[in-house]
């Protein structure tokens, strides 16, 4: 029977379906201080977006907020385009740039690389000593290295997952929270618990596990990417035949420039071997090639045995960038974006409807001859604030339009139906009905109109 290779098994999983553990080396070469600005933007970012109020996801009230912008669950053609949108975008630059977003800015990645894994080296020492602390007997320095980590990583997490909260409850809510005890606010408390307790999970235990095991946009990468994507490679053809530094023959030609350290291996944050090939486990992240410029110039040769590339561009062969899946894309994505940007600059944040029951009656005639029409109004307020909207009728001082109310006011996101009766005279009539112009003016200057036929006895 044959051993399985490296295509058929996790190295985070030995033989058994036992955890291996992953002690990942750090080398800060270009590319980390690079990703470490991006992480740190993105870290800052995420974490001010709702207490800046930018973005608010509130399902009780059904309110989104997204940088301004006030949607509600009955705008879901807005919501649609948003997160389509998102998945198209995701589709585009897979498709062009390959796993960037995983190596560069996914959430698992950033938290992991950027705060936790800092701690634990901060506390813990490097690769080599953490390892050797696992493995050693508990002892009381142990003991204290771990709670001290442990507890530095809930410190950490409890930040992360009270601003998480606050992107669905506001910030106001979440203070009020904090400084109240937690029997007086049970479900928030809850989520709060919970979600510490799935980051906790995540980022002190599961860690790489999430982009080799869980994730599924590692499954379905390979259909959106092809051999002109943008990888993370190993040039075969100028490392190989490697061999080790020690022994080889001065300018030997038939000798690549692989020295076989194993450095590459070391700092990859999921246990890989670039030099197999493309791989499942890969998310893109560079440290591989920062290790190995470390070593081409400590040894005085060229930079890019593993750099950016394409599996064409590793072979010799002409990277196509403008493909037939990456205009797909990029036109999908087009479209998804002028449809949104149209809808949203089109958008009214007021509206209303002037509706006839199918059970009132057409007309009625009052004792004074005057006609009333009963009509039912239903008035929309998508934005963010309350408003008060004026009935009337334009240019017909003999008719009357009556609510409850007149001003009638609407609170931000509800939508109210009041009852509308338009009294008129039976001057105005000819052949039994009247077209007229119902207009709706809030104080804020906003205008709407809605023409009305009314009704009433033919002589």
């Amino acid at each position: 029977m044959n051993e399985p290779t490296y295509r058929d098994t996790l190295y985070t999983v030995d033989k058994r379906g036992n955890r291996r553990w992953v002690y990942c080396d750090i080398i800060k070469g270009k590319f980390y201080y690079w990703r470490a600005i991006v992480a740190y933007g993105l870290v800052v970012f995420y974490l001010a977006l709702p207490w800046l109020g930018l973005v608010r996801l509130d399902f009780g009230e059904r309110k989104f907020v997204f940088f301004g912008g006030v949607f509600w669950s009955d705008d879901t053609i807005f919501l649609a385009l948003i997160f389509g949108g998102l998945a198209i975008a995701l589709f585009f630059f897979t498709a062009l740039i390959g796993r960037v977003w995983c190596g560069w800015a996914c959430p698992e990645t950033v938290f992991l690389e950027f705060v936790y894994r800092p701690i634990e080296r901060l506390i813990e020492g490097n690769a080599a000593k953490r390892r050797k602390l696992d493995l050693q007997p508990w002892s009381l320095q142990k003991i204290a290295k771990k709670l001290l980590k442990h507890g530095l990583f809930a410190f950490v997490t409890w930040i992360i997952a009270t601003s998480t909260l606050a992107y669905f409850t506001g910030p106001e809510r979440v203070l009020e929270m904090i400084t109240d005890w937690p029997w007086k606010n049970p479900i928030p408390f809850m989520w709060n618990i919970a979600i510490l307790g799935v980051f906790a999970f995540q980022f002190g235990w599961f860690r790489e596990q999430f982009c080799t095991v869980l994730c599924p946009y590692a499954r379905f990468q390979s259909v959106l990417m092809d051999s002109h994507s943008l990888v993370v490679g190993y040039d075969s053809r100028r490392g190989e035949p490697r061999g080790k530094l020690r022994g080889r023959k001065k300018k030997d030609p038939a000798q690549g420039d692989c020295v076989d350290c194993g450095l590459c291996v070391r700092v990859c944050p999921t246990g890989i071997d670039i030099r197999n090939g493309i791989q499942l486990e890969c998310i893109s992240c560079c440290t591989c090639i920062d290790a190995c410029d470390s070593i081409m110039d400590s040894i005085g040769k060229p930079r890019g045995l593993i750099r950016y590339s394409t599996e064409e561009g590793l072979s010799g062969n002409k990277v196509k960038i403008l493909r037939p899946r990456v205009a797909v894309y990029g036109v999908l994505l087009f479209l998804f974006v002028g449809i949104f940007g149209y809808l949203l600059v089109h958008r009214e944040l007021s509206e209303f409807q002037v509706l006839r029951g199918a059970l009132d009656k057409p007309f009625e005639v009052l004792p004074d001859g005057a006609i009333t029409n009963h009509l039912h109004i239903r008035i929309s307020n998508k934005s963010d604030a309350p408003h008060k909207y004026t009935f009337y009728v334009p240019g017909e001082s003999s008719i009357q339009a009556i609510l409850p109310l007149n001003p009638f006011p609407v609170s931000p996101g509800k939508v109210e139906t009041a009852p509308l009766f338009i009294s008129f005279p039976r001057k105005i009539l000819s052949g039994g009905t009247k077209k007229i112009t119902i207009e709706m003016r809030s104080e804020d200057g906003f205008r709407a109109s809605q023409e009305v036929t009314l009704l009433g006895p033919e002589r």
